[in-house]
């Protein structure tokens, strides 16, 4: 099994198409095709499924695809940690954070690290919560920002509590019910939510008052389309409080000062262990940490 048949199925797989893959890897289709069969035949069983509509991977492919992608990352992230040795910071980070975990503080980070080391390629990537995860098991991600509590830790990670997120209900602008004070009004309407109510804070908030669930939910982790049906439809949706700083949040949508607690969520910083990060990866987590949880952030007492 060689590093440059791993590249291919990786790339044949994500692309869905040889001919694709040949491009991405400037290598010729026979030469793409003779590197699976070879790789199919020291592994004794298909790999790859091929059908009108393009290639899939077989249950055999699917798993080793898996393992690939973490193999084909370390090498890469092994390249640029002896390029960093050599005095060159000019490496890769891969960030993923989801809808709801980047901050203005959080930004003013990445400029300042982008200030530090401009040549490091910054790569940030937007995913629901368990797909950050996901890509940090894959070595696809570097660290991410997630809002999934700490009690789901992730054996082998680093997990780091950076801030509190304070969440709100919110209605369309002009809704009837914009004025509503209580849990227990809203629960005939339409609800809107980016995750189900086993994962989300919405079921947390049910939980937690002893509520049944409203019979009426959409659950969308489209960002885009949950704020356009939040804007326009009667639909009683669940938000960060920081987003109502946006103009285009605030001139759509009210916030509801109901009389039940609203959970908030705890965004941590959550990263691969020291000893498989790249010095560039491991730069940035110190500064995130630093920024968001530093000495200088603790004024002295008097």
């Amino acid at each position: 099994m060689k590093l440059h048949q791993l590249r291919a199925m990786v790339a044949i797989c994500e692309s869905g198409s040889i001919q694709e893959a040949s491009r991405l890897l400037h290598i010729s289709q026979p030469a793409l095709s003779k590197s699976i069969k070879e790789l199919e035949a020291e592994l004794g069983v298909p790999l790859l499924l091929r059908s009108n509509r393009g290639i899939t991977a077989t249950v055999y492919g699917e798993r080793l695809v898996r393992r690939a992608r973490l193999v084909v990352e370390e090498v890469r992230r092994a390249r640029d940690e002896i390029e960093t040795l050599k005095g060159a910071m000019d490496g890769r980070v891969a960030i993923g954070v989801s809808p709801v975990t980047p901050s203005q503080q959080f930004a003013s980070c990445l400029l300042r690290y982008r200030k530090r080391f401009p040549k490091v390629q910054l790569q940030i990537n937007e995913l629901r919560p368990a797909k950050l995860l996901e890509g940090l098991r894959e070595g696809q991600l570097d660290l991410v920002l997630t809002s999934q509590p700490a009690s789901r830790n992730v054996d082998g990670f680093q997990w780091q509590e950076l801030y509190a997120q304070p969440t709100t209900l919110a209605v369309r602008k002009g809704h009837p019910l914009r004025e509503a004070k209580s849990l227990h009004e809203l629960l005939e309407q339409e609800w809107l939510l980016p995750d189900s109510l086993e994962i989300s804070l919405a079921g947390e908030m049910f939980r937690e008052h002893q509520v049944a669930p409203p019979q009426s939910i959409i659950e969308c982790a489209s960002v885009v389309l949950y704020a356009e049906l939040a804007a326009n439809t009667d639909a009683v949706s669940f938000w960060s409080r920081r987003v109502f700083d946006l103009p285009v949040v605030s001139s759509t949508l009210e916030p509801l000062q109901i009389a039940e607690r609203v959970p908030g969520t705890d965004i941590s910083l959550v990263s691969r262990p020291p000893e498989l990060m790249t010095r560039e990866a491991q730069m940035l987590v110190d500064e995130l940490i630093y920024a968001f949880k530093g000495p200088h952030l603790h004024k002295p007492a008097g």
